[in-house]
C-alpha cells in the first residue's frame, strides 16, 4: 500500500509556521513584525510537539491499516527534528554517526558509476545524478541550495562558487521553490569538480534546455513538457529513492546525511592544519552558512580566507575522491 509523507517542501512549510511569533493582540505594528523572533526554546519544542504527534499519527494509521513501515517513520521524523536547533560546537562522535562511513560513500559513487552495470538509472540522468551526489559530499550544502545552483553562480576560472539567497524567484516555475536557509557564501571548488561541473552544463545539460530560458543548473531529463525544467524536489527525492532501494547499505541514505559526512572530513582535514580554534570554527561556520547564527563578525566572507584554510578546503576533496577511487 502506498504510504505517502511529508515533502521537503511541505517540511520546511511546517518549519518556516513553527517560527511564527502569535501575538493575542489584534493590531500589529508592521514596520516591528519582520524583527520579532520567538526564542530558540519556543521554536525547538514547537518541533518536538509537532514530530511527536506525527509519530503519534502514523501509528494510528498504521497499525489500523495493518502497514509495517517503522523505518520510513523514523526517518520521516527525524528528517523534521533536524530543524531543531543545536550547539554550535560539533561533537565529533555525533557527526560521524550521522554521516556516511567509507564504505557505504564507496558503495554510492558505485551505483553512480556512468555505465556501470549497477547504475540504477537510466542512461540519459546518470552524469547529472553523479553530479549531484558530488556537489553534497564536496560542498556539504543543503537540498535547497543545491536545487537553487544556478549557471551564473559558478565562477569556473576561478573555481569557487556562489551560494545565493533568492526567495520567491521569477524565474523558478516549480510549485515548490527550494529554499536556502543558510547564509550567503563563495566556496572554492577543486580542478576536478570545477570540470565536472563543466561537462555537465556543456554537454547533458545542453541537450535539454536550448528552448529554455531559465540558468539553473540541474535540470530534468525527460521527454515531455517538463523536459530541460529545473529539477524539483520531488525528482530529487526520488533520486535518493532510489538508491536506497538500490543497495542495503544505503537504506538511510539522505542528503542531510552527506552535509554530516563534510563536516566530519572537515573535522579530520582540519586537525593537522596550524589554524587557531576560532579560525577553524569560524571557517566551518562560512562554509556551511552559518555566519550568521555564529557568533563571528559579518565582514568574514571569502576574500578574508587564508590559503592556509582554502588548502583544508581541498584537502577535503582529495580525501573524497581517495575514498570514491578505493586508493
Amino acid at each position: 500500500e502506498l504510504k505517502k509523507y511529508l515533502s521537503v517542501a511541505e517540511i520546511d512549510d511546517l518549519v518556516r509556521y513553527a517560527k511564527q511569533r502569535f501575538d493575542r493582540q489584534k493590531i500589529i505594528n508592521i514596520k516591528s513584525a519582520s524583527n520579532r523572533f520567538i526564542a530558540k526554546r519556543t521554536f525547538s519544542y514547537r518541533i518536538h510537539v509537532f514530530s511527536r504527534y506525527l509519530k503519534w499519527l502514523c501509528g494510528l494509521v498504521h497499525s489500523s491499516k495493518g502497514i509495517h513501515a517503522k523505518y520510513e517513520v523514523d526517518v520521516f521524523i527525524e528528517s523534521i527534528r533536524a530543524h531543531i536547533p543545536r550547539n554550535s560546537s560539533l561533537n565529533m562522535n555525533e557527526i560521524s554517526e550521522k554521516s556516511l562511513n567509507e564504505e557505504e560513500i564507496k558503495v554510492l559513487f558505485r551505483l553512480l558509476e556512468i555505465g556501470g552495470i549497477e547504475n540504477p538509472f537510466h542512461k540519459e540522468v546518470q552524469v547529472r545524478n553523479r553530479l549531484i551526489f558530488t556537489l553534497l559530499l564536496n560542498l556539504g550544502l543543503r537540498a535547497g541550495e543545491l536545487l537553487n545552483l544556478k549557471i551564473d553562480d559558478f565562477d569556473l576560472r576561478d573555481n569557487t562558487l556562489s551560494v545565493v539567497r533568492r526567495h520567491d524567484s521569477k524565474e523558478d516555475g516549480r510549485s515548490y521553490q527550494p529554499l536556502v536557509k543558510t547564509g550567503e557564501r563563495v566556496i572554492p571548488l577543486s580542478d576536478e569538480l570545477a570540470r565536472e561541473i563543466f561537462d555537465y552544463i556543456s554537454n547533458s545539460r545542453e541537450k535539454m534546455t536550448k528552448r529554455k530560458k531559465h540558468n539553473f543548473l540541474l535540470v530534468a531529463h525527460c521527454t515531455g513538457k517538463n523536459a530541460g525544467e529545473p529539477l524539483s524536489i520531488s525528482a530529487y527525492e526520488k533520486v535518493i529513492s532510489t538508491l536506497k532501494r538500490a543497495s542495503p547499505e544505503l537504506y538511510n541514505l539522505s542528503g542531510h546525511r552527506l552535509r554530516h559526512s563534510w563536516n566530519y572530513m572537515y573535522s579530520k582535514g582540519i586537525e593537522g592544519a596550524e589554524l587557531e580554534y576560532s579560525r577553524r570554527k569560524d571557517l566551518r561556520n562560512y562554509l556551511m552558512g552559518w555566519s550568521k547564527e555564529s557568533i563571528m563578525c559579518d565582514r568574514y566572507n571569502y576574500k578574508y580566507i587564508s590559503q592556509q584554510e582554502k588548502n583544508v578546503v581541498l584537502k577535503i576533496y582529495k580525501s573524497v575522491s581517495k575514498i570514491i577511487s578505493g586508493v
